[in-house]
C-alpha cells in the first residue's frame, strides 16, 4: 500500500508540479521570469542563480520556469532544460545542445502564426541556419586540443575539432571562412526571428571539474547566440574551487565572474520561518500525548531547531527522518519530542548523535547495575561531549539546561567555573519509572528504539512597523486593533502579518520600545488574544501557534520595566485584560513552570513572571477573576475546560465544583457540563478523538453518578439524542 502523502519520505528533490511553496520563492521567481524577457537585450546572457547547497537553488528554478511558462504567447519564451550529466561523452556535449535548441526551433515553427509575433518564414530559416552550422561541426570530427582562452584566461584542454573551430571563432583566431560565414547566419536568422530562448542549466557544481569548465565555455563563447539566455545553478564557493583546480588559475571567482554576466542569489529564509515549516509539517507526522510532552516539543523546535534547520534541505532531512523513524516508535507510545530532538541533531552534527547513542547506552548498564563509570571516564566523557558538540556551544545556560533534561544523569553546572555538566549522576527511581513508563529516550529500557532504526519574508513594510509605532503610542485599543488587522492578513504559508510582528518584537524590537509602549503592548496582547484565537482557531495539539509565539514577548517585555512598573503591569494585565483564555493559558504555564502544580517546575528562563511573588499576586487576581464568571461567561471563553483547570490548579478545588456541581443539579445542566468537559485525544489508528475521560470528569463532579444520571436521562425522549450522545463520549473515554 503506498503511504499517504504527509507520511511518504520525501527525499533530497526540488520543488515539482502540484508542490507547496513553503519559503514564498514563488514571488521571486516571478521577478525573475519577467526580468529575464523584458529586461534583458537581445544579445546572448548568462545568469547564475547562486545558493549553497540545500537552499533551494533547484525549486527556485523549477519555479521560474513554470512562471516563464505562464507569460502570453507573445511574451513567453522557450525554456530548454539541459542536462549535461545525462551526456556520456565529453564530445556530445554541442551536439546535444544544438539538438535540443533545433528540436525547440521546430515547436516555434510550428506554434507560429496568427497567434504569435512569430512568422513561419523566420522560424523556418532560423531552423535552417541552425542545422547548417550543426552540420559543418559534426563535419571536423575527431578529439584534439581546444587552442585559445575563454575572454583571456587560462588555456583548457577540451574536446572536438567542431569545438577548436567555434573556439576560434569566440576568441578571433583564423577559423574555416564556410564556418564562419554559417555562424553568422545563425546569428543575423535568431536575431530577425526575435523569440527568446532561456536555456536552464541545474547543479553545475556537481560536475567534474573538467566538465564544469567545458559547460562555462560552452555558454560563453560557442554557443553564444542572440536572444539565448542561460540560467546556470550552482554554489559559487564549489564552482570557484573546481575552477582553480581543472583550470590552474589562482582566483577561481575570478574566473566565473568572466563567464557569468549576471547573479541572482536565492534568498535566505528566516530561522524561524523554516521551525514554522519543520512544526507545521511535523504535526501532520505525529502529535504529542499530553501538555508536557507538546511543551517539551515546542521547546525542541525552537531551540534545536534553530541551531539545526539552517537550509530548506536541512528541514526536508529532518521530516524525513521523523517520517521513517516515528511509525515503529508510535506503536509502542514513544515520546515524539525526544524522537524530534534526537533527529535534529542526527542530522545536524553526527559527532554528537553517536555520542549520545554511546552515552545512553553507558547509562541504561550504570541503572542496571551492570557497569561503574570512574572519574576519568567521566572526564573523558565531558571531553569527548565538547569535542563532538563543538566550541562555545554550551555557553549558552538555556541551551545547556535543555540539552541535560534530555539525557538520564546529566547535570548542568550553571557556575562560571568547572566543566558545563556532571555526566552519570545517579537518577532517582521515580525520575527513572517515569522515563520506562513514558517510554523515553532517557528510559533505561527504551532507549535502544530511538537508535535501533536508527519569501524569504518580506511580508512585513515599513509601514506595518510605522503603524504598530503609533498605535503603541496611543494606547492599548489602538494597539490591539493593529494587532488584529495583521492576523487577518496572510503571509507565507499559514504565517500572517501578526505571527511575523510578535516574531519581529522578539528578535530584539522590543528594545526600541521605551516603558508607555511597553506596557500597551502587555494590555493589547491582555484585551486581543481571544479575539485572535476566534479569529485563528488552533487546537491543543499545536506546537507553534500565535499564543505561543506571545509567552516569551510577555517576559521580555516585563524585563524592560522598572520593578514596580512591572508589578503594577502585571496586575494590569490580569486584572483588567478581557482575553481570559489567554490569560488563563499564560497562567496555567506560570503554575506549571514554577512548580506550583505538577511535579517539577522549569528553569527559571522559561519563566513570564521573574518572581514568586508575582505568581502568588496573579493566582489571588485570577482565582478572584474565575469566581466571579458565571458558567455561560466560561462557557464562551475559548477553552472552557483548560480555564477549569486553571481555577482549580490555582488552589480553589471547591470553586469550580460547586459551580458545576450547581448547575447539574437539573438534567439539562448536567449535560451541558458534560459538554464542556470533553477534550481530544491522539491515537494511532483513528487520528484525534474527542472523549469524556474520567479525569475530566472527577474535579468537578462525581463521576459514577454523573455517568449513571446519563443512562437514564438517555431513555427519556427528551433527553435520548444529547444523553445517547455523551454516553458515547464517556465509553470513548474508557478506552484510552
Amino acid at each position: 500500500m503506498a503511504p499517504k502523502e504527509n507520511d511518504a519520505v520525501r527525499g533530497d528533490r526540488p520543488l515539482g508540479e502540484g508542490d507547496q511553496d513553503k519559503l514564498g520563492y514563488r514571488e521571486v521567481a516571478k521577478r525573475i521570469a519577467t526580468s529575464l524577457v523584458d529586461r534583458t537585450s537581445e544579445d546572448g546572457l548568462v545568469v547564475g542563480l547562486e545558493g549553497e547547497w540545500g537552499s533551494g537553488k533547484s525549486s527556485l528554478l523549477f519555479l521560474v520556469g513554470d512562471e516563464l511558462s505562464k507569460l502570453p504567447p507573445a511574451a513567453k519564451p522557450t525554456v530548454i532544460h539541459f542536462r549535461p550529466w545525462l551526456i556520456g561523452k565529453r564530445d556530445a556535449l554541442i551536439t546535444s545542445l544544438f539538438a535540443e535548441l533545433s528540436n525547440q526551433l521546430d515547436q516555434v515553427t510550428l506554434a507560429a502564426g496568427d497567434a504569435t509575433r512569430i512568422s513561419v518564414t523566420k522560424a523556418r530559416k532560423a531552423g535552417k541556419a541552425l542545422r547548417s552550422f550543426m552540420s559543418a561541426l559534426s563535419k571536423t570530427g575527431g578529439i584534439v586540443e581546444l587552442a585559445g582562452d575563454v575572454a583571456g584566461v587560462g588555456a583548457v584542454k577540451l574536446a572536438g575539432k567542431g569545438l577548436k573551430a567555434a573556439g576560434e571563432m569566440a576568441t578571433g583566431t583564423q577559423a574555416s571562412p564556410q564556418l564562419a560565414d554559417l555562424k553568422d547566419q545563425l546569428v543575423k536568422s535568431l536575431r530577425e526571428l526575435g523569440h527568446r530562448f532561456v536555456v536552464t542549466i541545474d547543479d553545475v557544481d556537481r560536475l567534474e571539474p573538467g566538465e564544469i569548465l567545458e559547460i562555462l565555455r560552452l555558454v560563453r563563447s560557442v554557443v553564444d547566440l542572440p536572444n539565448v539566455i542561460y540560467l546556470l545553478c550552482y554554489d559559487s564557493e564549489v564552482l570557484a574551487h573546481s575552477i582553480k583546480a581543472a583550470a590552474s588559475v589562482q582566483n577561481g571567482r575570478a574566473f566565473l565572474e568572466k563567464i557569468i554576466q549576471l547573479t541572482v542569489m536565492v534568498p535566505r529564509p528566516e530561522a524561524f520561518q523554516l521551525r514554522q515549516w519543520f512544526a507545521e509539517a511535523l504535526q501532520e507526522i505525529g502529535t504529542a500525548k499530553n501538555e508536557d510532552e507538546r511543551e517539551r516539543l515546542r521547546q525542541v523546535i525552537d531551540q534545536e531547531g534553530g541551531r539545526r534547520l539552517r537550509t530548506p534541505r536541512s528541514v526536508v532531512r529532518a521530516l524525513d527522518s521523523i517520517r521513517f523513524f516515528w511509525p515503529p516508535l508510535l506503536e509502542i507510545d514513544a515520546d515524539l519530542a525526544d524522537l524530534v530532538w534526537l533527529q535534529l541533531i542526527k542530522d545536524g552534527n553526527t559527532a554528537l548523535y553517536r555520542w549520545i547513542e554511546e552515552y545512553c547506552g553507558t547509562a541504561a548498564a550504570l541503572s542496571l547495575g551492570t557497569a561503574r563509570v570512574e572519574e576519568a571516564e567521566k572526564s573523558q566523557q565531558l571531553a569527548a561531549l565538547d569535542a563532538a558538540a563543538g566550541e562555545h556551544i554550551f555557553d549558552d545556560h538555556l541551551y545547556r539546561h535543555s540539552f541535560s533534561a534530555q539525557l538520564a544523569g546529566v547535570t548542568p553546572n550553571f557556575s562560571q567555573s568547572g566543566p558545563a555538566f556532571q555526566l552519570f549522576e545517579r537518577v532517582d527511581e521515580r525520575t527513572r519509572d517515569e522515563a520506562i513508563q513514558s517510554r523515553r529516550l532517557a528510559s533505561p529500557d527504551h532507549y535502544r528504539l530511538y537508535f535501533a532504526m536508527a519569501a524569504p519574508s518580506h511580508a512585513l513594510t515599513q509601514s506595518d512597523f510605522d503603524t504598530l509605532r503609533d498605535a503603541l503610542a496611543a494606547g492599548p485599543d489602538q494597539t490591539a486593533a493593529v494587532l488584529l488587522t495583521l492576523l487577518r492578513q496572510n503571509a507565507v504559508g499559514t504565517l500572517t502579518k501578526a505571527d511575523l510582528m510578535i516574531e519581529r518584537l522578539k528578535g530584539g524590537a522590543y528594545e526600541l520600545l521605551d516603558g508607555k509602549q511597553c506596557r500597551n503592548l502587555l494590555r493589547a496582547l491582555s484585551n486581543s488574544m481571544d479575539d485572535a484565537f476566534r479569529l485563528r482557531p488552533f487546537d491543543g495539539f499545536v506546537f507553534s501557534s500565535l499564543w505561543d509565539r506571545t509567552l516569551p514577548l510577555v517576559s521580555l517585555l516585563l524585563a524592560r520595566l522598572r520593578p514596580a512598573q512591572r508589578d503594577i503591569a502585571t496586575r494590569d494585565v490580569f486584572a483588567k485584560g478581557a482575553a481570559i483564555g489567554w490569560l488563563t493559558f499564560v497562567f496555567r504555564h506560570e503554575i506549571f513552570a514554577h512548580g506550583r502544580f505538577g511535579d517539577r517546575g522549569r528553569h527559571n528562563s522559561d519563566w513570564v513572571l521573574a518572581t514568586e511573588a508575582q505568581l502568588d499576586d496573579v493566582i489571588r487576581i485570577m482565582v478572584s477573576r474565575y469566581k466571579a464568571m458565571t458558567l455561560k461567561e466560561i462557557q464562551q471563553s475559548p477553552r472552557p475546560l483548560s480555564l477549569l483547570f486553571a481555577w482549580q490548579q490555582a488552589g480553589d478545588e471547591d470553586g469550580p465544583r460547586r459551580l458545576l456541581g450547581d448547575h447539574s443539579k437539573l438534567d439539562e445542566g448536567l449535560l451541558e457540563t458534560l459538554e464542556e468537559l470533553t477534550s481530544q485525544i491522539n491515537t494511532s489508528n483513528r487520528g484525534i478523538v474527542t472523549v469524556l475521560a474520567r479525569q475530566n470528569i472527577e474535579p468537578f463532579l462525581d463521576y459514577d453518578e454523573a455517568e449513571k444520571r446519563v443512562k437514564e436521562l438517555a431513555k427519556k425522549p427528551k433527553f435520548k439524542g444529547k444523553a445517547t450522545r455523551i454516553m458515547k463520549l464517556i465509553d470513548e473515554g474508557k478506552q484510552f
